[in-house]
């Protein structure tokens, strides 16, 4: 049958079953709990899952453990047509990554396809040329795509350097000739990784993948570790690669960890589209898949943009890839056309748990990625379409697939019909809240406890289970009221465009390559204005109470501009608060509260010793220069050495509980700069 007649097909018969429901219950709404359990399936479920999680907490105090071990490690950035800043900011945050010594690491960067990114001046494949200083020709190979097709693949090998630091990551660039997707991207890298663990000989694309093996064969002398995922328009967090790593390192059976994907700061907050997409990202995050790293086990969705893989045979081997790179065929239904191009990332970790039931996949909290959401109506309509038929299909596969635990297979299930019944879903909760408040039963009363317990967790998400700061938490709080009254029509609007639009196997509006004359910005042109905003001119602090026994200093700067430097790491529990407010500018007074005063807190009772504070009435020249020792007799050791282009202020508080030595480097230019926090607002 024809996909388009495949749709309708389907469409009419979700339409008729809703009618159905909708109608009975209508006419005999004093049956209405006749329909309770079809009702209560997704509340159910987040309420069962909020109390396992709570359990879960509560037997499971979080230990903090540090890693030693070194590991060998490659970043995939698959890239289509990202802005030189949205590469470039994901890039630096890369290569600013913590490590522990003896890391290993690499950055292979896959260009699919010469297109030119709506605003930019070049194509994408010029942009990362230009970017990472590339010849204007690289090493020719060919390739077979999933498609079956021969594609030629420009292949160019380096180091990227985050500008005027040591900081030094091998990169090698495969620039496609043709756009096959992320999927074919993703298996090339994968397929490379397991032939050189396995030292097997390739059994496809000979030439091509001995170049690739002997690559990695120059920079790694044992085998690959993990796979990092990161897509070109997301920035890590400075603990990001740390966090994903302890996430495997738990467990040898683990073979797939995802972090948190958090909101860009940059973004503006009072948007209602990222009031909205806050609570939703928070929630979803926290409660669901969090339930399924607690007690199933099996994530299944390890989002590609902040994502590790183990290098194994379960993640990386002929068998899964074959599965995964499967290209649709003419006679093929419309829910594998579907699965093809939309949730590639879900797809892939559905397809291994089914054959390798033993498989294990996690999420951590504390590996945090930055992302920009959609802020119009067109960008938002078309990434919902993909994620929800996307996730739709895919959890058909647990459903249905051997080797899927029971408790995934109802997970699934639940899922799937809470999606097709989104219409007579909407209505009947709306009759339910109008019935409560104005003709309660007890049944109704009893029924409404459920209803609470999600929202208790809701309510205990950024105390206990993800810890924000008080500003963050109201924030929080703010956007889950929005979350929770657009819900159902957001919902219900977004279940009707993914229909109508079902047999678009296209990206639609997030991704667009051309630019009409006089057109307005598209949202990838704005999101990439956000991003370089955020990494060229900010530089952030991990908020204390996020993690509470360790705080590290991010640096983001403009790629044609001096910088600013602040490095500070502690390892071990201690109570330092580092703060710092206000924009840096010229002709400013510093006094002895603006930079290091003896009446700051300090949690001891020895005296401090404070040699050439600069008095009230003294002004800092471009010349001056002021240098602070502190001697603490708790063998704590803070040493400060600024040097000042022009006259700033700079205020900042220490309270140091614990031994620890911090060394700070400053070097301001004469460049705009601000100070923010991560998890503030």
């Amino acid at each position: 049958m024809d996909l388009t007649w495949q749709k309708y097909l389907i469409i009419i018969s979700l339409f008729s079953l809703n009618f159905v429901l909708m109608y009975t219950f209508i006419i005999y709404k004093r049956l209405w709990y006749v329909y309770i359990g079809l009702l209560s399936l997704s509340t159910t479920l987040n309420a069962s899952s909020s109390i396992l999680n709570l359990f879960f907490k509560m037997c499971n105090p979080a230990d903090k453990t540090y890693r030693i071990q070194p590991r060998n490690y490659i970043y995939v950035l698959p890239c289509y047509n990202e802005s030189t800043a949205e590469l470039r900011n994901s890039l630096n945050s890369l290569v600013e990554q913590r490590t522990v010594p003896h890391d290993k690491r690499l950055i292979v960067i896959i260009c699919d396809g010469q297109v030119k990114g709506a605003g930019n001046a070049f194509s994408t494949d010029i942009l990362l040329k230009k970017l990472l200083q590339l010849e204007e020709t690289g090493t020719q190979y060919t390739y077979t795509t999933w498609t079956g097709e021969k594609n030629r693949v420009q292949v160019y090998t380096g180091e990227y350097t985050y500008t005027n630091t040591i900081h030094q990551v091998p990169v090698i660039v495969l620039i496609k000739e043709q756009n096959v997707g992320k999927r074919d991207s993703l298996v090339l890298i994968r397929r490379a990784c397991g032939v050189y663990n396995m030292q097997t000989p390739p059994t496809t694309d000979t030439e091509f993948n001995t170049y690739l093996t002997t690559e990695l064969a120059t920079i790694y002398t044992t085998p690959i570790d993990y796979i990092i995922g990161i897509d070109a328009d997301t920035i890590f967090d400075y603990n990001c690669t740390y966090e994903l790593i302890q996430g495997l390192d738990q467990d040898a059976n683990v073979h797939g960890c995802v972090g948190y994907v958090d909101i860009s700061r940059a973004m503006n907050f009072f948007s209602p589209f990222v009031l909205y997409q806050y609570a939703e990202y928070t929630f979803a995050q926290c409660l669901r898949r969090q339930a399924q790293a607690n007690i199933t086990k099996k994530v299944s969705c390890l989002s590609g943009c902040n994502q590790i893989l183990r290098v194994s045979i379960e993640t990386c081997g002929e068998k899964i890839l074959n599965k995964f790179n499967y290209y649709p065929q003419a006679g093929d239904n419309i829910l594998t056309h579907i699965r093809s191009y939309a949730s590639e990332d879900r797809n892939h970790v559905c397809n291994m748990l089914a054959l390798y039931p033993y498989v294990k996949t996690t999420q951590t909290l504390k590996a945090v990625a930055y992302t920009a959401v959609p802020t119009n109506v067109a960008v938002f309509l078309s990434q919902r379409r993909r994620w929800n038929l996307g996730a739709n299909t895919n959890d058909l596969l647990l459903v249905y697939l051997p080797g899927i635990n029971w408790c995934e297979r109802i997970l699934a299930l639940v899922n799937v019909l809470t999606f097709a019944l989104t219409p007579f879903v909407f209505l009947a909760t709306i009759y339910f809240i109008i019935a409560i408040a104005s003709q309660p039963t007890m049944l109704m009363l009893y029924l409404s406890i459920i209803l609470f317990i999600p929202v208790f967790y809701v309510f205990l998400i950024p105390i206990f289970i993800r810890p924000l700061a008080f500003k963050s938490s109201l924030y929080y709080y703010f956007s889950y009221l929005v979350f929770f009254t657009c819900s159902g029509i957001v919902s219900l609007g977004c279940y009707t465009y993914a229909l109508i639009h079902m047999d678009n196997f296209s990206w639609g509006k997030t991704r667009l390559i051309t630019k009409a004359m006089g057109e307005a910005e598209t949202e990838t042109e704005s999101m990439a204005e956000t991003e370089n905003e955020f990494m060229d001119q900010v530089v952030t602090i991990q908020n204390k109470t996020a993690y509470n026994d360790e705080y590290l200093y991010y640096v983001g700067y403009d790629y044609d501009y001096d910088y600013l430097t602040i490095e500070s790491i502690q390892e071990g529990p201690t109570s330092v608060a580092g703060h710092t407010s206000d924009a840096l500018s010229t002709s400013e007074t510093v006094s002895t509260s603006d930079a290091v005063s003896t009446s700051d807190a300090v949690t001891t009772s020895d005296a401090v010793s404070t040699i050439d504070v600069v008095s009230t009435s003294d002004a800092v020249n471009t010349s001056d220069a002021v240098t602070t020792s502190v001697a603490l007799s708790t063998s704590v050791a803070l040493s400060t050495s600024v040097a000042l282009s022009t006259s700033v202020t700079v205020p900042t508080s220490e309270a140091v509980s614990t031994s620890v030595a911090v060394t700070t480097s400053v070097a301001v230019p004469t460049v705009y700069c601000r100070y923010i926090a991560y998890t503030e607002f």
